[in-house]
């Protein structure tokens, strides 16, 4: 009975470990790899296979899943981001003078200018970091809020591997809709790789959205 008694102890203090380091995310919103649970802020990091399974196709279904981040969609590329409710506000194109409040970031290079944010296809991420509050110290002035980053797939060394996906939208009226994504490793060598992503979607309806 001892005996038994001690291999459930141990098969549960196994079990806890590997639960323990299961939950451990990786995230770089110090611009270093670090464990989220370490990050001296809050911090939310989404996964391919999360954003996957949220069913989320873009950045404004993306957000319903995010504490504290909030995008109100007002065309192709207009998205207007607020973190904890603080954005640039509504302005007109062309406005100069006008400073984003919340940083968007791919990898490591901003991409957004005040009401001008680009749809990115949420495909082939690594995961969606948002990062809640001021965040000037390391991504500058435009990022009072917070910021957003979305962390591509590097390419892989030595691996061949591809993904795609499709999808064929019917509506009662108007043309049919579709959409094809692809993202390719190309291993170059020993020391060399690199990786490729195209995609395309028609949107469906009576009136055509190129």
């Amino acid at each position: 009975m001892a005996a038994s008694i001690f291999d459930g102890h141990h098969a549960q203090a196994a079990e806890t470990e590997n639960s323990a380091a299961l939950e451990e995310i990786i995230v770089t919103a110090q611009k270093r790899a670090g464990s989220v649970q370490d990050t001296p802020f809050s911090v939310s990091a989404t996964s391919q296979e999360q954003i996957r399974n949220s069913g989320a196709s873009d950045i404004a279904d993306f957000a319903r899943n995010v504490a504290g981040l909030t995008i109100a969609d007002l065309g192709p590329g207009q998205s207007q981001m607020a973190i904890r409710g603080i954005s640039s506000g509504q302005v007109i194109r062309d406005q100069p003078g006008v400073k984003e409040q919340v940083g968007v970031y791919l990898d490591e290079s901003p991409i957004s200018i005040a009401l001008f944010t680009p749809d990115l296809e949420l495909f082939d991420l690594e995961r969606i970091e948002v990062l809640r509050g001021p965040q000037g110290t390391l991504f500058g002035a435009g990022s009072e809020a917070g910021t957003v980053r979305y962390i591509t797939v590097q390419p892989k060394l030595g691996i061949l591997e591809g993904i795609a996906d499709a999808s064929v939208e019917l509506p009662k009226g108007g043309s049919v809709g579709a959409s094809g994504r692809l993202a390719v490793n190309l291993p170059m060598g020993d020391t060399a790789a690199a990786r490729i992503v195209i995609y395309e979607h028609h949107l469906p309806g009576f009136i055509d959205a190129i």
